[in-house]
């Protein structure tokens, strides 16, 4: 039964449920998710399909019941997926989309916005400009948040401290549960579930207002420390000033703290408002200043577009400075229209909070693609002669940029501007060079480490250097410590095969288990296949490995036996 007053223990055991689910359904996603869904934006959309509407069932399901929250859950699981992956579809794989970073900024500042707003739908159908019901929604969930993480991380610790107690008598079943990585991330949906379910109960005790009320008194500091500096910016030259991107992030920082300084001392409505008259004058005077703040912003990324031409880290100061300058702009407008301040500077958070809803689905859609205008710009400026070639973003188009930067790169290549191509050139073959120097000290770490049996039995870097960068980042972590170990055993496992055949047991980083690998060697190339895991085998059994305690014999293909270990190197 649910009830304004609490959630019974079926309630606390539905959000437990709901969590351990989450974390199920992530587990499986991430670690096995790939080889089903291959296509890397398909991949993306799924992911964070779930990881939407997991968090956002999770964030309203504490005041509503689970079947309620889920509709809203999936709508915008949904358009959160489609956002990111509009903006994924610029880069052609996954690490080009985690190493730009701002899809999945992006995507997950559109759930935390249009969380609350979903959260006040739930309560009426009517409007969705309550600012009062906004401003608790907003902040009960951060703070059920931080609490329910807070509550795993507890639970994460007296579980640890149960596995050292039990492990004084030999007992270690909490370590084997915990070592498998399903139970693991079940473990982690259910404590932050039941956390959150908890933290709900307890929202009498446990209400932000104490945070927000410590807060407050940072609103006459933050003015007395902008008021300095805007003076002391009248007597110092603007350019030495503002002519680096990280002094116009500094100040675009300093402005978001001035939004949420003021919002937090207007509160909910004026009877919630700071109450000190010098209070409200001082939070008045805050807004003042909030236009200063945002212009001299802007002038700081406008002196660097017009020195260095645009590229996608300006183009998001630039976005981030849009959305601050709708604040400098109505927050003085509202303090001089004189009586009611207050109310309309709320009114306006509300609609600027929409409109920050529609910029970020204009950033991550193909409307405002940073990349490709950015590699445009430069592109331009490169051939105009505007900037040196040697001072153009070469290496930044060609790998950072996606899609749009290669195809820029591409441009510069075949440049009637012999200087330029020429410039183009040389930046790609350096490129390639430092691959290849990069993949040939990766290929001579893992031989350094790497155990082959039997004795007499050899692999070379020539051989080696036909597997993919992937391949070799997944053999990084084989060292010389018996956990690390990596051992590589050929035999006949396949009497049918022209090629030797062996099988490559890698120790999983931080985990008592090993991986499996099937290795066809051939006489200048080496194939990996397989990388199952191999849950019975222990450190023992490598040590008895290494020490030449084993023996090839026949099952249904011959297998490598440890002991009375038997492992197949193909099933």
């Amino acid at each position: 039964m649910y009830s304004e007053d609490g959630r019974t223990m079926a309630g606390r055991v539905e959000m437990a449920i709901v969590g351990a689910v989450a974390g199920l359904a992530m587990w499986a996603l991430l670690d096995k998710g790939r080889d089903i869904v291959t296509n890397p934006h398909a991949y993306l959309a799924t992911v964070s399909f779930a990881a939407g509407f997991f968090a956002v069932l999770l964030g309203l399901s504490g005041p509503h019941r689970v079947a309620r929250a889920a509709l809203p859950a999936l709508l915008l699981g949904g358009v959160g997926a489609l956002l990111i992956t509009l903006s994924g579809l610029r880069f052609g794989t996954l690490d080009e989309i985690g190493q730009a970073g701002h899809p999945i900024a992006g995507w997950a500042l559109f759930l935390c916005i249009a969380t609350p707003f979903a959260a006040v739908r739930l309560v009426q159908h009517e409007s969705l400009t309550d600012y009062g019901r906004l401003f608790d929604t907003s902040w009960s969930i951060m703070v059920r948040y931080s609490a329910g993480w807070l509550f795993t991380g507890i639970l994460f610790g007296v579980a640890f401290l149960s596995h050292a107690l039990l492990d004084i008598v030999g007992i270690t079943i909490i370590e084997d549960l915990l070592e498998h990585e399903p139970v693991l991330w079940a473990f982690v949906g259910f404590s932050l579930g039941l956390g959150l379910s908890v933290v709900h109960e307890l929202r009498q005790y446990l209400s932000p207002y104490l945070l927000l009320r410590m807060l407050r008194m940072l609103v006459p500091v933050v003015l007395v420390v902008v008021a300095v500096f805007a003076a002391a910016a009248l007597f110092q030259g603007p350019d030495q000033l503002f002519g680096s991107l990280s002094r116009a992030a500094t100040l675009l920082a300093v402005a978001l703290v001035m939004i949420s300084l003021i919002s937090i001392a207007l509160d909910r409505s004026d009877a919630d408002a700071l109450e000190p008259r010098w209070m409200r004058l001082a939070t008045a005077a805050l807004a003042m200043l909030l236009p200063v703040i945002a212009a001299l912003a802007v002038y700081a990324i406008w002196l660097r577009v017009a020195q260095y031409g645009w590229t996608p880290t300006r183009l998001l100061a630039a976005a981030v400075a849009f959305v601050i300058v709708l604040y400098g702009v109505a927050y003085p407008v509202c303090v001089v229209m004189g009586a009611s301040w207050m109310a309309r500077v709320r009114r306006a958070n509300v609609w600027i909070a929409g409109a920050t809803l529609v910029s970020i689905a204009a950033w991550m859609s193909p409307a405002l693609n940073a990349e490709r205008i950015s590699t445009s710009n430069q592109v331009a400026r490169a051939e105009s002669g505007a900037v040196r070639p040697d001072q153009a973003p070469l290496w930044e188009m060609q790998h950072e940029w996606g899609k749009a930067g290669r195809a820029g790169f591409a441009v510069l290549q075949t440049s009637d501007n012999d200087v330029l191509a020429k410039a183009a050139d040389e930046a790609a073959n350096g490129q390639q060079q430092r691959r290849e120097d990069q993949k040939a000290h990766k290929i001579q770490q893992l031989l350094d480490v790497l155990v082959v049996l039997p004795e007499g039995e050899a692999i070379t870097a020539e051989q080696i250097s036909n597997m993919g960068m992937w391949k070799l980042d997944s053999l990084a972590d084989c060292g010389e410590a018996l956990e690390a170990r990596c051992v590589l055993v050929f035999g006949d496992f396949d009497p049918t095969s022209d090629a030797r055949q062996g099988v490559l047991l890698q120790a999983i980083s931080g985990r008592s288990e090993w991986r499996r690998w099937l290795v066809t060697l051939y006489p200048d190339s080496v194939e990996l296949q397989g990388r199952e895991r191999v849950d019975s085998l222990t450190a023992a059994h490598i040590q008895k490995l290494v020490d030449g305690e084993y023996r090839v014999a026949p099952s249904s293909l011959n297998s490598l036996w440890i002991g009375d270990l038997e492992i197949l190197p193909a099933k």
